[in-house]
């Protein structure tokens, strides 16, 4: 980049979240654009030479000690995922691997060729099981649930809501800890 800005919001990408009464709230929250690839290396390349997109990190380990659901129940779930921003939001690129992945891969070529699509808005809410269930609830009352949970440890717990009937691509609802939003606001500052 050719000259430092300041990173936007300029309250930080983590201030505190709207409370959500309603879905439409998630949307005042958003924090994240969630992109699914076939080839995490080449789009990461394709991101920075393309767009711009240079200050991008793939995240060692993956999702290391994750719990992953399939509704309520356990799944599997393997995959690659690189996070990058340019003093904004966050843009997340997932590479699908193995496990309960077709909420992943419906979105990419059935042929295997290079792709990097739209999957989901990334949005921050509020911390606690408390909170996880009131807006379990209020899904439940829109007819939608947590279709896929992802789990990780002292750093986040983001649920996947299926809006793609209606509105062409995924909700994750993300309850991040400090050590995520540590990181993530030190990338959004770094790349501004």
């Amino acid at each position: 980049m050719a000259q430092s800005q300041a990173a936007r919001p300029s309250e930080g990408l983590f201030a505190r979240p709207r409370r959500v009464e309603a879905i439409a709230d998630l949307f005042a929250n958003v924090w994240q654009l969630g992109y699914i690839t076939t080839d995490l290396d080449r789009a990461i390349e394709m991101m920075a030479d393309r767009f711009g997109l240079e200050h991008c990190r793939e995240l060692s380990g993956g999702a290391g000690g994750a719990t992953f659901l399939v509704g309520d129940e356990p799944g599997r779930w393997e995959a690659r995922v690189a996070m990058a921003s340019r003093g904004g939001l966050i843009v997340e690129l997932i590479q699908p691997l193995a496990g309960d992945i077709d909420f992943y891969t419906r979105v990419l070529p059935s042929d295997g060729s290079f792709a990097v699509r739209f999957h989901h808005f990334g949005m921050f809410a509020e911390t606690g099981d408390e909170e996880w269930e009131r807006l379990r609830l209020m899904l439940h009352d829109s007819g939608l649930r947590f279709d896929y949970t992802v789990e990780i440890p002292n750093r986040v717990r983001a649920g996947y809501v299926d809006t793609t009937a209606e509105l062409g691509h995924y909700l994750e609802i993300c309850q991040l800890q400090t050590e995520d939003t540590d990181f993530f606001s030190a990338l959004t500052n770094d790349s501004a």
